[in-house]
């Protein structure tokens, strides 16, 4: 069964009490635009609210789990001339992110590609990750591009692996493989038969005690859910502050041109 939610952009299937979302713009490896996040929003609301989903599978159409951002989209424009990247993340990711990590249904993120800036912070906000062992990947690369982390990277990253350890990964924003992920403990497994592993797990987690799985992720979450819709306002309000550097500028020039970008601390 296709829910009614689906979209050009987000395709949601129910089947047997399993409720596939798959990101569906491979042919810009996911990147998530304003239809990708309404369609996220859109997904995981229905789902949430369906007595006939029992598990959710999150996942990626075509090579890519989640590319991030779609630069190329472009962003509105303040009175000033800048780019308004506070309402960008208020109305493009906040909304689906948030819809994600509040559902009350085990959500598993089967991570078939990379998985690059917001669309790692989508693996992170998964009750379990579980990650191709040779295709996959996570990279946090908001810097690589003049920016800091966003979509409540700083707050899932940090609470995974320490704050020493999660500003290294932002600020050197390497590529992250599915060895080193697991070593991690950014996902729960790696495995070389993705749709075996994740059919298995979902069916499983179908047929167990739901209602136990929902009060168990909120009292497991409950901290992390009570600051993070001021941990987003957070990360928002510190994102404007760089759009008016050169560096962003240079950084997202660079990304577009397919060439390394040449920083100056301004």
């Amino acid at each position: 069964m296709t829910l009614d939610t689906s979209t050009d952009s987000v395709n949601t299937d129910v089947k047997s009490g399993i409720a596939t979302i798959t990101l569906n713009r491979p042919d810009r490896r996911n990147a998530w635009d304003d239809s990708l996040g309404e369609g996220l929003e859109s997904a995981f609301t229905a789902t949430a609210f369906d007595d006939s989903v029992r598990c959710i599978v999150l996942t990626g159409a075509g090579s890519a789990f989640c590319s991030g951002a779609d630069l190329a989209a472009g962003f509105p424009s303040l009175p000033s001339g800048h780019d308004d990247l506070t309402g960008t993340l208020r109305r493009r990711f906040h909304p689906g992110f948030l819809a994600m990590l509040d559902s009350p249904k085990p959500v598993i993120a089967a991570v078939n590609g990379p998985a690059i800036g917001a669309g790692a912070c989508l693996a992170l906000a998964a009750d379990i990750a579980i990650m191709d062992r040779q295709h996959a990947y996570l990279q946090f690369r908001f810097s690589a591009i003049g920016l800091m982390p966003d979509v409540g990277a700083t707050a899932l990253l940090a609470e995974a692996v320490g704050a020493q350890r999660a500003i290294e990964i932002f600020m050197l924003a390497e590529k992250l493989g599915a060895e080193r992920c697991a070593e991690l403990g950014l996902v729960s497994r790696i495995t070389d038969d993705l749709d075996t592993d994740v059919h298995e797990l979902a069916n499983r987690l179908a047929s167990g005690p739901t209602a136990a799985f929902a009060t168990t992720k909120r009292a497991v979450r409950a901290w992390t859910q009570s600051q993070m819709a001021c941990q987003l306002e957070l990360e928002a309000a510190l994102q404007q502050s760089l759009i008016a550097t050169q560096d962003w500028r240079e950084g997202r020039s660079a990304f577009l041109e397919h060439r390394m970008p040449t920083f100056t601390g301004k």
